[in-house]
């Protein structure tokens, strides 16, 4: 029976040891459900090595236009991402919390795409947060998520004419358990005025047996669903 973890459907075709990636299809289940968490484990790590870049006690920027919306990933579609995966049962999950210091946009999805020569599909993971700053200055956050990234020797590069600020972060490590598996970890971060965002995909592999898209498609469908789903929250 295929694994799952908790409150996630079980994945389909999911081998119990053997296929094209054994145990490692096995785990998708439950690395779904660690990376929705990943991005706010990433916030939380940067606070806790560079706490002085997010106590800058400074007032709130303008939202330039953003604003709360419900079903952020339906609205913005993801329409990139849907032309490579299929949404498994009941994704996206979406959820926005509204406050009068600050609003939340998250979605996170679970995606499986067919391989050519395989009997089971690639799964992937994505998750989207998109945080409305109201009543703080935005950027020490921004700035001390991009220095967590940093220090966890991922590649960084700059991404232009996206907000005032973007760039992409992407790390390829080897799980704990079996150093032939690998976990890679795309994330692109955007921030404008007192709007923050950050889209998170990942995927996993073993080595020799790598059937991963490769990073530039990977790159070109995060920026073109990103560019939609800033212009479903008021961007232009």
């Amino acid at each position: 029976m295929p694994s799952t973890a908790p409150g996630l459907p079980a994945v389909p075709g999911a081998p119990g040891g053997s296929g094209r990636r054994g145990g490692n299809l096995r785990r998708n289940a439950t690395w779904a459900f660690v990376g929705a968490i990943l991005a706010s484990v990433a916030w939380s790590g940067a606070v806790a090595l560079v706490p002085k870049l997010v106590d800058g006690g400074s007032s709130a920027q303008s939202l330039h236009g953003y604003h709360a919306i419900d079903e952020i990933c339906e609205t913005g579609k993801l329409s990139a991402f849907r032309q490579k995966y299929k949404m498994v049962d009941n994704y996206p999950l979406e959820h926005t919390g509204r406050s009068d210091s600050m609003d939340i946009m998250r979605c996170y999805a679970l995606m499986k795409r067919t391989v050519s020569g395989s009997d089971s599909p690639d799964y992937a993971t994505l998750e989207i947060r998109v945080s409305l700053h109201k009543a703080v200055d935005s950027a020490p956050e921004y700035a001390a998520t991009r220095h967590y990234f940093e220090q966890q020797k991922y590649e960084i590069s700059d991404v232009p004419n996206l907000g005032q600020e973007a760039y992409y972060a992407y790390g390829d490590e080897p799980t704990s358990s079996d150093k032939t598996y690998h976990d890679i970890n795309y994330y692109l971060e955007v921030r404008d005025g007192g709007m923050t965002y950050s889209l998170y995909w990942t995927d996993n592999y073993q080595i020799g047996k790598d059937y991963t898209l490769d990073r530039d498609t990977v790159r070109k469908a995060m920026l073109d669903d990103t560019r939609d789903i800033l212009k479903a929250i008021g961007g232009k």
